[in-house]
């Protein structure tokens, strides 16, 4: 019954049935793992870095950014630079001096301080919440550098993109018609929303002051939201730091906890008996389910469209280990993003300075 509503990545781990669909695909049965039985390494060795190449160094490697011709772009936050980790298996440096600064201009002398996150236009762009310097920058493709969004001061301002303010852009994520960036605003404990075509900020969820509540637009809460991520029906998924939840933020504003106690803890369960610790990336699959990165439990965990929390890959231990999911282990992991096949899970891991991948179950996996 459910075939039509599993996309690729899970439909493997399952037999086909009829072909009438439920009514509701988010009230389907769904698997409570995903085929993806192994955890492997694609960059960086455990040392932070900063080298080039097949024997590439990376230094808390932060947001991800899959892009069409198999790149995975990501903002390598210790390095204060956007690097990329091509096809090939090789890293390169696609912006950034790699010292903490700030300076627009060619791709070898730009500067970043801190940068958390990246989201890759169809174009080639790449937009890039730099932390420390409380802007969103955008990269052209030739590698030029200038300021989107923000300026030298801390704020909580909307309107124009030059009197906007931030504090600590965290996310970013693109809709579906790349004419809308969301910015997770990290210390202003709000979602917010850049309207490319206009060129306007607003302010979709939350409201300046930390706290957990759902609700529409400014009567929301959050506390510290890590990142964004954009479903395939255009709702935004926010792994709510300090709330220790999975927060879901409609194109109206309407802010939902889809999992999550509030309380930091390790509980597979339902919807908001479950609990995690500092989550700060997620996912989003098709069909309303999510991976997320649970940093503080050194674990990925699967939450499932009716809300219900399992662990997907990690013992929990911080440290290092490729190999099966139930024994790998992991030191912070960061980020989850999929490739475009849903073929892969693609982590990032802060404290373990690596690139880690989980490949689909296809009886002849690779990493690459």
């Amino acid at each position: 019954h459910v075939m039509k509503y599993l996309v690729a990545a899970i439909a493997v781990a399952l037999t086909a049935g009829c072909a009438t669909p439920p009514a509701d695909p988010e009230a389907s049965v769904f698997p409570k793992t995903l085929p993806f039985p192994a955890v492997r390494t694609m960059a960086g060795d455990g040392q932070p870095g900063a080298v080039d190449g097949s024997a590439a160094r990376v230094n808390r490697p932060h947001g991800l950014s899959y892009a069409k011709e198999g790149s995975l772009f990501f903002a390598d936050r210790g390095n204060h630079q956007v690097r990329v980790l091509r096809p090939d298996g090789t890293v390169a440096t696609v912006a950034g001096t790699g010292k903490a600064g700030f300076a627009d201009g060619p791709a070898k002398t730009a500067q970043f301080n801190e940068p958390i996150a990246v989201a890759v236009e169809r174009t080639g762009a790449i937009y890039v919440a730099d932390r420390n310097n409380h802007r969103i920058r955008k990269i052209s493709p030739d590698g030029t550098v200038i300021t989107l969004a923000g300026g030298d001061s801390v704020g909580f301002v909307d309107g124009d993109l030059k009197s906007a303010r931030f504090n600590q852009p965290y996310g970013v994520a693109l809709d579906a018609a790349q004419t809308t960036l969301y910015v997770a605003d990290y210390l202003n404990h709000a979602i917010r929303r850049i309207n490319l075509v206009l060129e306007k900020v607003d302010t979709l969820a939350g409201n300046g002051a930390p706290g957990f509540a759902d609700g529409r637009r400014g009567t929301a809460r959050f506390n510290q939201p890590y990142n964004v991520r954009v479903d395939g029906l255009g709702r935004i998924w926010v792994p709510d730091q300090l709330n220790h939840a999975v927060r879901r933020v409609t194109p109206a504003g309407e802010v939902s906890t889809v999992a999550g106690s509030g309380k930091a803890g390790y509980i597979d369960g339902a919807t908001t008996a479950a609990q995690f610790n500092n989550p700060t990336g997620i996912a989003p699959l098709p069909n309303g389910a999510a991976v997320v990165a649970d940093r503080n439990n050194n674990r990925l965990r699967l939450v499932t469209p009716d809300g219900s929390v399992t662990t997907l890959a990690g013992n929990g231990e911080a440290g290092f280990a490729d190999g099966p999911v139930a024994n790998a282990r992991f030191n912070q992991p960061l980020d989850v993003d999929f490739d475009d096949s849903m073929s892969r899970i693609l982590v990032s891991e802060d404290k373990g300075h690596r690139l880690r991948v989980l490949p689909k179950d296809t009886g002849k996996a690779s990493a690459k």
